[in-house]
């Protein structure tokens, strides 16, 4: 049926029916259509407007960038091979494409099959084969398999009185020596199950709790301790196990069996999301308001919604020991933050526009952050990535969060004084009239008191997460946004902005009013919210926040509406806001 549209498009992978028996075991109806005619229809990087345009579930499911989270910080060997068994749509195809030097897809779907053909157009080193993975005879053995959602689906694919333990048997030979496995796969015990949203695969609240009493065959997952016995008696030497939030489908931080969350982690509104159905009447209680008192109770990785694991018979195994993803940010300010097992922490851009620009931003203003005499964290580049050794200093914010916990108000503001004064001494300071907030036209008085310091070169990254703090000095890193001509105040209002968003519970004895009050922003806060709010749109992807928001619990069946609206006027005002690049 899209014999015509490939002709049209000509895709460079290769695609190899042999073991196709013209029969697809699995669809979500006309939906793969639309969803085909979208990827047929744009680039990848485009196709978050189409999504928009076309909401639902599905479609943002199967073409959310966030999906590419879930491999794109894993370090992949160089010139290394990879077998993708069930590929679906090709949501993480193609960062496999580019990781590594050869990648043969499977998928028993021929429509999901050639929606990955689409999708890859443009990749040379891929292979896509359609059929059941039981059925293929490979003439080689790969560096890497990936099972991604996958696993729990083998009753229905492998006839065999064991067929879990038996399909890893039969991947493990097609694995060389030193190969590695990853499976991602939901927790039968995750704690989204326990809060009441039905269970991802049979769609009955509570099933896998309830050990799938009403479910005969065909599909079910396990506890980390059944995983992980079932790797080991499937052959495997060694596991090590990731844990993917809010879960594996549309992850934004990797824990790991030697970084677990901290409970301050827990609290930070930030790391603990939720990706359930807008409106889910079978949620009975709020996941994000659990994890605080699970971290505290060691019990964690028994109540994580996803695992990831990594599989080998050889013990080089959790290389990464953390990962902070993007699923925000505009395809050209996507950054990832990976700690490494040889305490190093890597930024990795996540596109080519973003290596060659936003991450030359970054190195610009360790630069300038050394002239001026400030102390920075330094970063080496190589191959597009920057990296810099692992500081065992507390951040600024874990201080500011201790202070807040001892009710130490005077600390707080020596603190957040603290901050201001490095703020101050970040850039020379040039004259009032030169405010960017006169030059955006957002309607903003000229007064020549209101706004406090200018400063030639404004670095907004300068907040209390992005500074350690060393025997009562900062260190800088992480300096990525610099902005000409801006008030000094505003760049400790947008640090307290991100500091109050994401812990609410420093206004219950230290409130945001009465601090903006202290540092003489009474007058400045219209502006200042306006300044932030073009900010905002400026570096964050507004379509996919408004659909990320849509699929929570609370989530609204107005979201759609809402962004028509305004997504018509950001595109008005983001031209009245530059960026420089320093």
């Amino acid at each position: 049926m899209y014999e015509d549209l490939i002709a049209n498009l000509n895709p460079k992978p290769q695609f190899n029916l042999k073991s196709y028996k013209n029969e697809d075991f699995y669809s979500e109806g006309e939906i793969e259509d639309l969803i085909i005619k979208i990827i047929a229809e744009n680039k990848p990087e485009d196709y978050g407007e189409a999504v928009f345009q076309n909401f639902n579930w599905s479609t943002y499911y199967h073409l959310s960038p966030v999906r590419k989270n879930i491999v794109n910080w894993y370090k992949f060997k160089p010139d290394s091979s990879v077998l993708e068994i069930g590929c679906g749509m090709g949501a993480i195809t193609g960062v496999l494409c580019d990781e590594c030097r050869d990648v043969t897809a499977v998928e028993l779907s021929r429509k999901r099959a050639t929606a990955t053909l689409l999708r890859c157009r443009e990749k040379e080193n891929l292979e896509i084969i359609v059929g059941n993975l039981n059925d293929i005879v490979f003439d080689k053995k790969f560096d890497y398999i990936t099972l991604i959602g996958v696993l729990e689906y083998q009753d229905s694919y492998t006839e065999t009185p064991n067929p879990y333990r038996d399909f890893l048997i039969n991947i493990k030979r097609l694995l060389k020596p030193d190969g590695k496995l990853l499976i991602a796969i939901e927790n039968q015990y995750g704690l989204k199950y326990w809060c009441g949203t039905p269970e991802d695969h049979v769609g009955i609240p509570f099933e896998s709790i309830n050990q799938y009493r009403d479910v005969d065959k065909g599909v079910r997952t396990f506890s980390k301790k059944s995983l992980e016995t079932l790797i080991k008696e499937s052959g495997f030497a060694h596991t090590y196990f990731y844990y993917p939030l809010p879960d594996y489908k549309l992850p934004v931080i990797i824990y790991s069996q030697d970084v677990l969350p901290s409970r301050q982690d827990a609290e930070n509104v930030e790391n603990m999301r939720v990706n359930y159905s807008a409106g889910k009447s079978t949620v009975v209680a709020d996941e994000k308001s659990l994890y605080a008192d699970i971290v505290e109770n060691g019990v964690f990785e028994f109540f994580a919604n996803s695992f990831l694991v990594e599989c080998s018979d050889c013990g080089d195994l959790g290389k990464v020991t953390y990962a902070k993803l993007p699923d925000e940010r505009k395809e050209q300010y996507r950054i990832l933050t990976r700690f490494t097992r040889e305490h190093t922490v890597e930024k990795k851009p996540l596109s080519k526009v973003c290596e060659q620009n936003h991450m030359r931003q970054m190195l610009k203003s360790q630069s300038i952050f050394s002239k001026n005499g400030m102390n920075i964290v330094e970063y080496t580049a190589e191959n597009g990535i920057l990296t810099c050794d692992y500081v065992h200093k507390p951040l600024l914010e874990d201080v500011i969060l201790k202070a807040s916990e001892e009710r130490n108000v005077s600390e707080i503001y020596r603190l957040m004084d603290l901050l201001y004064e490095e703020i101050l001494h970040s850039s020379e300071q040039i004259a009032w009239k030169d405010n960017i907030l006169y030059t955006l036209d957002i309607g903003i008085e000229e007064n020549e008191n209101l706004y406090g310091p200018i400063l030639k070169l404004g670095f907004l990254d300068m907040n209390f997460r992005n500074a350690f703090y060393c025997d009562g000095e900062l260190l800088w890193f992480d300096q990525e946004w610099v902005l000409e001509a801006v008030p000094a105040k505003f760049i400790l209002y947008h640090a307290l902005i991100v500091l109050y968003f994401s812990y609410p519970q420093l206004g219950r004895f230290c409130s945001f009013e009465e601090v903006t009050d202290r540092y003489g922003m009474q007058d400045s806060i219209d502006a200042f919210q306006k300044f932030q709010k073009l900010f905002e749109q400026l570096a964050l992807d507004d379509a996919q926040i408004i659909m990320e928001n849509a699929f929570r619990v609370n989530g609204r069946a107005d979201y759609k509406e809402i962004a028509v609206k305004r997504i018509a006027d950001l595109k008005y005002e983001s031209e009245r806001l530059w960026m420089i690049e320093k």
